[in-house]
């Protein structure tokens, strides 16, 4: 080989090297799951040079099924699909067995169950790059075609195949985090992730608005007298459903204690927050909770202050003016939300 081409090997793979590292480093830097993932599609995008590119992860450790997860970008998705590959699968255990890069031609060539790949063809990937790790598999990538309609080279599929062998040690630990940070009954953060989130926020100089939730289940010792501790646990998890499923993944929404959550709305001035707490509480009223076939209705008051850099000088000062609106709501006959101006 000429001493020119001999050299600009060597280059290529040092500046390969060097961009593995700096991409190993964002992973494994990063413990929050979705931002993992996020950062993870980016510099797989960045990398191949692809406008479309997604990720089929788990959705918890004990999950048994490997979903499309919702932040991809490019493709074309169809609401009516279920973007599912079971963990059982024909073409999971392939990737486990033969971890490698694959093109949808490959992958109809090595299986026998065409079905197994479903969402793949409705999709259709140009390459799929697993996510395993000594024997563990994590999810999968999917990316599609070059900007450029060039085919993957060999060495470009090695090194995507090497961010994704340090990715799946990332979502791993990263999992294993969110389950050492999240409440096991409503799957929202322990009180100390608030008081960590917030202090963050306090010392950053973004200065963006920071609204504040506290909410608590109205008359919630009389469930429990009336209908057991065993239906005071599914209230519990339906109300804390309902909260998940109305904030943003940058939002934090934990369990401060008992029948009591608190919600950190980030970027979201007072008037915003209104809005969400009201729409929460509407929600939970709508939704009664089934007890042997009985419609219980179930009410939450909520009280909402916002951020003052001048006032809050620690988390504390802010969760104390929010307690205050939220004991102004149940003194006014619960099922409601109140407001006080940071």
């Amino acid at each position: 080989m000429p001493m020119k081409k001999t050299l600009e090997k060597y280059e290529t793979e040092i500046r390969d090297l060097k961009e593995l590292l700096e991409i190993s480093k964002s992973l494994s830097s990063n413990l929050e799951y979705y931002s993992l993932l996020d950062s993870l599609i980016f510099a797989c995008m960045g990398h191949a040079r692809v406008t479309k590119a997604g990720l089929f992860i788990k959705n918890n450790l004990e999950s048994k099924i490997f979903t499309l997860y919702r932040n991809y970008e490019g493709f074309n998705t169809d609401k009516n699909i279920r973007y599912e590959i079971p963990e059982d699968s024909e073409v999971v255990e392939l990737f486990k067995k033969n971890t490698r890069c694959y093109t949808m031609p490959e992958l109809l060539g090595d299986i026998t169950d065409i079905s197994a790949i479903k969402p793949f063809t409705f999709l259709e990937p140009t390459l799929i790059i697993p996510i395993v790790n000594k024997g563990n598999m994590q999810g999968m990538i999917v990316l599609g075609e070059k900007i450029e309609n060039l085919v993957f080279p060999e060495e470009e599929k090695e090194f995507l195949l090497n961010i994704a062998s340090l990715a799946a040690i990332a979502i791993y630990n990263a999992f294993l985090y969110e389950v050492s940070t999240t409440d096991l009954m409503t799957k929202l953060k322990l009180r100390h992730v608030l008081f960590h989130s917030l202090k963050q926020n306090f010392i950053s100089k973004e200065n963006l608005p920071i609204t504040l939730l506290m909410i608590d289940i109205d008359k919630f010792k009389n469930i429990n007298d009336t209908y057991g501790h065993a239906f005071g646990d599914k209230v519990i998890k339906e109300v804390t459903g309902i909260i998940r499923s109305s904030i943003r993944m940058k939002d934090v929404g934990a369990r401060y204690g008992g029948e009591e959550f608190t919600v950190v709305l980030y970027g979201n001035p007072l008037s915003g927050g209104v809005k969400i707490a009201e729409r929460i509480r509407k929600k939970v009223e709508e939704s009664p909770c089934d007890y042997q076939g009985k419609a219980v209705t179930v009410t939450i008051s909520i009280g909402i202050t916002e951020y003052s850099p001048g006032r809050d000088k620690v988390p504390s000062d802010l969760i104390k003016r929010a307690d205050s609106a939220l004991y102004r709501a149940k003194e006014s006959g619960r099922n409601r939300v109140i407001a006080l101006p940071g």
